[in-house]
């Protein structure tokens, strides 16, 4: 089983929609091992399903992520489910499956299951009234807390079953229990890290006993949905309840995994030239990422509130990993796989600066804010796909027959 799990692949999508939440996950998967690991853009969503074992959809905008990824990427994603896929949405991923009657959100109508913080009545907030409702047509779905929250397993959960955590909540759904959903685990308090953005009696009443997470099997597959943020890397437990879910998936799925060619060799590394001059740039984002942290700025993008020290998860994603990257021996008849990266790191540290300097002089910064996140997400991105290319070991046809991993059956 650890040896099948290790060779499943997983897709998470960072296009059109997708916060910095994204990266958490990529930090829990490598974390547990889990290499083998492709990052999808709404154009290419379509296209690179199909060779995926797992697809993981994070936190962000739902109704940016339902109208880029349309009724192609509906379809592409039933298809996936059907033919034996795994699905994990966390917050904006959890509710992006959920029945609606809105333009783009109903093509993804998977789950019917209905959400408990939905109200035509809105209360009064008392901290963050920009994060506190959001409109949904003539109702507002609301969020009285943030931060840490407390959830009790269900008792058929493997390894988890009837314990209680404290895992992250920045809006994810509480769901109320249908027949279509069987529930993993249950909002079943709040702590002392607990923020309130409204009155207790209204928090009480929206979570405590609602399903904080659940799964649906569709066709071979299933859907996990996640309110809160197990994935988070500050809650090593919730960490560890995700990767139990996965391998409790594989032990219950009988399915043949579409296998590619296996590549021939992995991909060029940096030269030194290129490594050092990387390393050098996002150094100086990073100081620069945290200096923007401090700056009581935010924007509205999309659906989305994004606060400054949204900028940094993004680099440090990236920092974190450029040492464990080595230099190749320069070869002219080969370009440098990195010049592009390098590029894209100099692009993204030129508008932080702007930026910087904008808000220096008081001037509006929407626009740079904008351009900074999208070509961020971007960046990251393109890295960390190079980076797994390089970590993860082709595997030969002859090892795949022999162990039967994620192309095998289960």
């Amino acid at each position: 089983m650890e040896e099948r799990a290790r060779r499943l692949r997983f897709g998470i999508y960072v296009g059109e929609g997708a916060s910095h939440s994204w990266t958490w996950f990529v930090d829990l998967l490598e974390r547990y091992a889990y290499h083998r690991l492709r990052f999808l853009r709404a154009e290419d969503f379509a296209d690179m399903l199909p060779s995926l074992d797992v697809l993981v959809l994070s936190g962000g905008d739902t109704f940016a992520v339902a109208q880029a990824l349309g009724p192609s990427g509906a379809e592409a994603l039933s298809a996936f489910l059907e033919r034996g896929g795994l699905y994990i949405g966390s917050c904006a991923g959890a509710y992006l499956p959920l029945h609606s009657s809105k333009e783009h959100l109903k093509a993804f109508n998977f789950v019917r299951a209905k959400i408990n913080n939905l109200t035509r009545d809105l209360p009064p907030a008392r901290d963050l009234p920009l994060k506190f409702s959001t409109p949904y047509g003539c109702s507002y779905v609301i969020h009285p807390v943030r931060e840490e929250v407390r959830v009790r397993m269900a008792e058929e959960f493997p390894e988890w079953g009837g314990r209680e955590l404290g895992v992250p909540l920045y809006g994810g759904p509480p769901l109320v229990l249908s027949e279509e959903i069987t529930p993993a685990a249950f909002y079943s308090g709040f702590t002392q890290r607990t923020r309130f953005l409204a009155d207790l009696e209204i928090a009480e009443g929206v979570y405590l006993g609602k399903v904080a997470a659940c799964e649906r099997t569709i066709g071979a597959g299933r859907m996990i949905l996640l309110g809160p943020h197990f994935e988070h890397p500050g809650f090593p437990e919730g960490n560890a309840v995700v990767d139990a879910w996965i391998r409790w998936h594989l032990a219950r799925s009988l399915w043949d995994s579409p296998c590619p060619a296996p590549e021939a060799s992995r991909p060029p590394g940096l030269s030194q030239k290129t490594l050092e001059a990387l390393k050098v740039e996002v150094s100086n984002m990073r100081i620069r990422a945290w200096a923007l942290a401090r700056e009581s700025v935010y924007w509205k993008i999309g659906a989305k509130i994004y606060e400054a020290e949204k900028i940094h998860p993004f680099v440090d994603a990236v920092w974190s990993r450029l040492a464990p990257i080595k230099a190749r021996r320069e070869e002219r008849e080969q370009p440098d796989a990195g010049s592009a990266l390098l590029e894209a790191a100099r692009r993204c540290h030129a508008i932080m600066r702007d930026l910087s300097g904008r808000l220096r002089e008081g001037l509006d910064t929407q626009d740079l804010a904008e351009l900074l996140f999208r070509h961020l997400k971007d960046f990251t991105a393109d890295f960390l796909e190079a980076y797994f290319q390089n970590a993860a070991c082709p595997v030969s046809a002859r090892e795949i027959r022999h162990v039967g991993g994620a192309c095998g059956k289960v």
